[in-house]
């Protein structure tokens, strides 16, 4: 089975615990302004002193000053997390003056506390790397995106340019058949059905059927290029008229090639809009040009089917099947593919266990309830 494409969804909600365990906490820069961030990290800081004091001096707490540090660094910048150094080293040397500890008596508080100090300022150096390096990381994931968004947008607008430069081609030529080579036809029956007035004066009674034989045919003629005409005019198609289109597009077919093609339609086929009717009907004309000219059948079904969410076309044949590695069968298949995906469908060719090709077309009806 090939699939060409198929409806988009969106990745589910990482939620809020995948989140934590990414570190977008403290990556990410609080909703609420500095002013009360400030007020959080200096509150943080007395929080964090208390409980040095409450713990007494055989507990240390030096670890737990980084916290503030960490919350400085990241909601507010660089600088904020180097006053709250400095704010946690003289927290830290107020504390242990209260309880009289020895770290803060003379001589060796004068390198305790630089110390400390410095400590605290490598973890803002290290974590300030560390935010502004995965900072950089998702702006440039965002430009990516953004990047692959618009070049997404840009294939589609250029697939629909492209499948509507082939639709004014295609009444163009269906225009020059009608006007033209339909005349000419007429014309030619005409002047064949002379012939055969004047052979019939003459008394050339055999010449004359030959003569009939020939306007027969011409008329036949003008007949399959008036349809094959229509089919190339045919730009729009109302949305409850698509199962009557297809079912005289079937009986056109069966006309013109010989080949049995039937037309049958299950629950409420009415499309919903325009444009979906139009690509669906012009899918169904593709996948039966495909299979007469590369598949050999011997008959071919068009389905199209709804269950209330989705409207289903099926074109099967019970030919040789398409191969992708025809050219001719390969750019209708994406011709196929690109009209699926501009009105939100998914196209899938698969081939049947008996022979033959199976072209399912599953188009989202707007309004269903999933």
């Amino acid at each position: 089975m090939v699939q060409l494409n198929s409806c988009h969804t969106p990745p589910p909600d990482d939620g809020v615990l995948t989140g934590f365990f990414r570190l977008e906490f403290v990556t990410r820069p609080p909703s609420w302004g500095p002013f009360f961030s400030a007020f959080l990290i200096l509150a943080t800081v007395l929080f964090v002193a208390l409980a040095d004091c409450i713990t007494g001096p055989h507990l240390s707490m030096r670890v737990f000053y980084d916290i503030p540090v960490i919350l400085a660094v990241v909601w507010i910048g660089g600088w904020a997390g180097v006053l709250t150094c400095a704010a946690c080293a003289l927290a830290l040397y107020t504390v242990g003056r209260f309880e009289g500890a020895e770290f803060v008596l003379a001589p060796q508080v004068y390198w305790n506390m630089p110390v400390a100090f410095t400590l605290y300022l490598v973890v803002a150096w290290i974590l300030q790397a560390f935010v502004a390096l995965r900072r950089e990381l998702e702006q440039r994931v965002q430009q990516r995106t953004a990047a692959l968004q618009h070049s997404v947008t840009a294939r589609t607008e250029l697939q629909r340019e492209l499948l509507f430069a082939s639709e004014r081609e295609r009444t163009a030529i269906g225009q020059d058949l009608h006007d033209g080579l339909c005349q000419h036809l007429v014309g030619t029956a005409f002047a064949a059905q002379v012939l055969a007035g004047d052979l019939a004066g003459r008394g050339e009674h055999d010449q004359q059927e030959k003569a009939r034989r020939i306007v027969h045919l011409i008329e036949e003629s003008v007949l399959q290029t008036r349809q094959l005409a229509r089919g190339l005019l045919l730009n729009s198609i109302q949305p409850e008229r698509l199962p009557a289109e297809l079912e005289e597009y079937a009986a056109a077919v069966s006309q013109q090639s010989r080949i049995p093609c039937r037309f049958v339609a299950h629950g409420p086929t009415k499309a919903p809009d325009e444009q979906t009717a139009s690509h669906l009907f012009r899918i169904a004309q593709e996948a039966v040009r495909n299979a007469l000219r590369h598949a050999r059948p011997k008959s071919i079904e068009i389905v199209l089917t709804s269950d209330g969410q989705h409207l289903a076309l099926v074109v099967s044949d019970d030919g040789d099947g398409v191969s992708m590695h025809r050219p001719g069968a390969g750019v209708g298949l994406r011709i196929m593919g690109h009209r699926a995906t501009l009105i939100g469908g998914e196209l899938t060719i698969e081939r049947s266990d008996g022979g033959g090709t199976n072209v399912h077309c599953r188009v989202p009806v707007r309004g269903a309830v999933a």
